[in-house]
């Protein structure tokens, strides 16, 4: 039977939202991991309990049991920032890569609050802000962010922060500078770092220095680390308030 001409346009319009609706009603599942971890003391390696555990994008908050271990799960695959906390110690960050359906492991490990008063009040923190595994035909570079912020009352005139990348495979490492940091100013900086073909799993600050102070961040890999700065190409570091 043959529609009136007025009626077409209106089936026709029909038709087309329908087969529309069905294409982006086809969505990619949703992908889980989880992520199991410690946290211990920096100088004796032994269990913090009590331990508070938060992540940035949040999934709930945790606290450590007396083992000092914390699980989270049916997390969605991605990168995670996890900051531990507990009172007498200085917060510390971990970024972790959870993959889909396997396990992630994450280890923090926190420093006793220093309560010494230092003349110059001279104060600063780090962080990791995330990472990217980009992959080549026949390599993969890792990409990462990092924030450094000067806590203190005093200007800092250089600093270094050295990082430990964990990956599928082998371990890396990376050292990155800067100079004549301001009160209350940060440095948002970022570095690549080739790692054949492993895929980046988490990076861990694990020292920094400045005004002559050495900062143990707090990492398993310290005694590994090595003569030479890393391999990374940095790229210049933006400075904002």
């Amino acid at each position: 039977m043959r529609l009136p001409l007025r009626t077409a346009p209106a089936v026709f319009l029909a038709l087309f939202l329908t087969a529309t609706g069905c294409k982006e009603s086809v969505l990619e599942p949703e992908r889980f991991g989880s992520i199991q971890g410690r946290v211990l003391d920096f100088e004796t390696g032994d269990p913090i309990a009590g331990a508070s555990i938060t992540t940035s994008p949040p999934t709930g908050a945790i606290v450590t049991n007396n083992n000092g271990e914390f699980s989270i799960e049916e997390v969605l695959a991605g990168n995670y920032t996890i900051t531990g906390n507990k009172s007498g110690y200085d917060p510390n960050t971990v970024t972790v890569a959870v993959l889909s359906e396997r396990t992630t492991q994450a280890t923090l490990f926190l420093s006793e609050e220093d309560t010494t008063d230092t003349a110059d009040d001279a104060s600063m923190s780090v962080e990791v802000l995330n990472f990217t595994n980009q992959v080549g035909t026949d390599s993969t570079d890792v990409r990462v962010q990092y924030r450094v912020r000067n806590t203190g009352e005093v200007t800092i005139p250089s600093y270094e922060v050295y990082f430990t990348i964990l990956t599928t495979g082998d371990t890396y490492f990376e050292e990155q500078q800067g100079t004549n940091l301001g009160v209350g100013q940060q440095d948002i900086g970022e570095f690549t770092e080739f790692i054949g073909q492993d895929s980046a799993t988490a990076v861990v600050i694990d020292t920094f220095f400045f005004e002559g102070q050495q900062r143990l961040a707090g990492a398993a890999f310290l005694g590994n680390w090595p003569a030479r700065a890393g391999k990374g190409a940095p790229t210049p570091i933006r400075r904002a308030r």
